[in-house]
């Protein structure tokens, strides 16, 4: 029989679809029990919008996966992923009078005491994670293990991912009325770059960007850690949206041009030659004589748009030199024609789509499609951790900080 710590399982509840993932750790190496996907109702932006629904939503994905995998689960960990997501950033500082630097007197001590300014400062928000990196021995000397240094004072940055409590509760209620408790949050686009990325790119530095439904999301990772997050409150059916009140049509039409038509770059080359959409597209009583370079000019000022923001947000933290780190693009909006070569303008030449990067993972090579990228980092985050994290997932509910800053006792 199977022991409960010996097993997790992760949900992803998306406006398009929710993803259920139970797995084990066997000799060091995951496997999957049982997945499962079903159609998302209740759910926008990652925010529960019908209690009904959304519960329903999430009880047939759990019912699947675990009749798959033959267990009843008790807890779970889950993606939240919102709108009003958010970095804190901060260097913290602690002396130590020329002593020997300890890890619990003092390296948890310089966690504690940025939570705590953390907590006061953002009262009606969550922590999700906590890193600490780029230690520094009496602000000039960095090091990648400050135990054991003598030093007058070190430092440490500190970067924690906040949520609002509203949001985090209402996720909770959802899944607690499903008989099941929650074991942890983890934000969306940072376990997708852990189902994924290898430590070359890591040390590199990556953007992940996952263009979801009704959200955009992305994670900077710089240095081994994780250094940045956002989420801009549009997405690929947003475009959609655009389509429809801009060219008068109904939004099953507009999605269905642009899947089959729409392109995110313009063609400067063929405005002389006018080319229309195909009849085929609309219903026998709703033909538009509209063309293509209509459609993908409006496709294109709201991807512009979302990269826009999304630069923006990287570039007031002044944290990497976007232009030559990786830009892996993931999510149902990535799929839009032109997309990749719009990055490439905006961030960098070195820009892929994740489908397209080979992976080393057998699970990732063999079993797992692209919708599941989140739960299986999730799960990966949980049997494996990751360096940086300061604050990782809880083990059985043990307490707030009983793994606080377990990366030096490795």
């Amino acid at each position: 029989m199977i022991q409960k710590n010996e097993l997790i399982a992760s949900i992803d509840i998306g406006s398009s679809k929710t993803k259920c993932l139970i797995a084990k750790l066997k000799n060091n190496q995951i496997e999957i029990l049982g997945k499962s996907i079903v159609a998302s109702k209740g759910i926008t932006k990652g925010l529960v919008t019908n209690f009904h629904e959304a519960n329903l939503t999430v009880r047939e994905c759990l019912e699947i996966a675990e009749k798959q995998a033959s267990i009843s689960l008790d807890n779970i960990i889950i993606n939240a992923e919102f709108e009003n997501i958010s970095s804190n950033l901060l260097t913290e500082y602690k002396s130590v009078h020329g002593d020997q630097i300890e890890h619990e007197k003092d390296i948890q001590a310089l966690i504690h005491i940025a939570v705590d300014e953390i907590v006061k400062n953002n009262k009606d928000k969550a922590i999700l994670h906590i890193f600490s990196s780029n230690y520094k021995i009496d602000k000039k000397i960095n090091v990648e293990n400050p135990v054991g240094f003598k030093a007058n004072i070190f430092s440490a940055d500190i970067h924690a991912v906040l949520a609002e409590h509203t949001a985090i509760n209402n996720l909770k209620n959802i899944i607690n009325s499903c008989e099941l408790s929650v074991e942890n949050y983890i934000f969306g686009t940072y376990a997708l770059g852990l189902s994924f990325l290898n430590q070359e790119d890591l040390n590199e530095g990556v953007i992940c960007i996952d263009f979801g439904k009704d959200k955009t999301s992305f994670a900077v990772f710089e240095n081994s850690t994780l250094s940045y997050v956002g989420v801009i409150p549009y997405g690929s059916n947003q475009v959609s949206k655009d389509l429809a009140k801009v060219l008068d049509i109904k939004i099953e039409v507009a999605e269905r041009i642009k899947v089959e038509c729409g392109e995110c770059v313009l063609n400067e080359s063929i405005k002389d030659n006018i080319e229309y959409l195909p009849v085929h597209l609309f219903p026998d009583d709703d033909f538009r004589k509209i063309s293509k370079t209509m459609v993908n000019t409006i496709i294109n000022s709201r991807i512009e748009e979302i990269l826009q923001l999304i630069y923006r947000k990287i570039k007031s933290y002044n944290l990497i030199d976007i232009k030559t780190k990786k830009i892996y693009l993931s999510g149902r909006g990535s799929n839009l024609i032109g997309l990749t070569s719009l990055v490439k303008r905006y961030f960098s030449q070195r820009t892929e789509l994740v489908l397209q990067k080979k992976h080393d993972d057998q699970n990732l090579v063999n079993n797992l499609s692209q919708d599941f990228l989140v739960c299986y980092g999730i799960v990966k985050n949980y049997f494996y951790g990751f360096p940086s994290e300061a604050l990782p997932i809880k083990f059985k509910n043990t307490g707030f900080f009983s793994r606080l800053l377990s990366i030096f006792q490795k």
